[in-house]
C-alpha cells in the first residue's frame, strides 16, 4: 500500500473563485489600458454607441472639441484624454 493524500474539492467553489481570479484580472488590464493616445472615428462610435452623422452633427464639429481634434485626408483622429473629459462633461447637453 502506497501512501497517498486524497483531495476533495466543491466544484461550485472551484469555479466561483476561478470566476473571481479571472475579474479581478481582466478589471486590472482594464484598467491600465485606459483611453489611448488617440482615438479614431471608429473608436468614437465605439466609446458613444452613435453614428457618423450624429457626431459629425453633435461633436465633431463643436468649438469646444477643435483643440484635441485633428482631421487629415477626411480622416478625424482626437486625443484621447480630452475627448473623453469632453463626453463626460457635456453629456447631459449631448
Amino acid at each position: 500500500m502506497q501512501p497517498g493524500v486524497k483531495i476533495i474539492v466543491d466544484n461550485d467553489y472551484l469555479e466561483r473563485e476561478i470566476r473571481r481570479r479571472v475579474d479581478e484580472r481582466l478589471k486590472e488590464v482594464l484598467a491600465d489600458m485606459g483611453v489611448g493616445t488617440w482615438w479614431d472615428m471608429g473608436r468614437l462610435k465605439y466609446e458613444t454607441s452613435r453614428g457618423y452623422d450624429w457626431l459629425t452633427k453633435h461633436i465633431i464639429y463643436d468649438h469646444r472639441v477643435r483643440d484635441f481634434a485633428k482631421q487629415k485626408n477626411s480622416q478625424w483622429l482626437f486625443k484621447a484624454p480630452e475627448m473623453k473629459a469632453f463626453l463626460n462633461t457635456f453629456h447631459d447637453e449631448l
